[in-house]
């Protein structure tokens, strides 16, 4: 993988308004599952937070790199 990946996308077996979100890049990837609450939190918010935990897990310097990050939103 030359680029990095952010996806978002619904998954609606586990309830209206679940999301499963990935970044990638070419060290790895980390996914998350977000699940809906009384306070949703925006895109961009949780994508802060999968960045942190990727950084974390794959010691990669990808993170600054967001220019190339392509968001694909959730669909409902």
């Amino acid at each position: 993988m030359s680029q990095t990946e952010f996806l978002v996308r619904p998954a609606p077996a586990l309830g209206p308004g679940s999301r499963r979100l990935r970044f990638a890049c070419q060290h790895g990837f980390s996914s998350a599952l977000l699940l809906p609450g009384d306070e949703p939190l925006s895109d961009l918010k949780v994508l802060d937070l999968l960045l942190a935990r990727h950084h974390g897990a794959q010691h990669c310097q990808c993170v600054p790199d967001l220019p190339s990050v392509s968001a694909q939103p959730a669909r409902a």
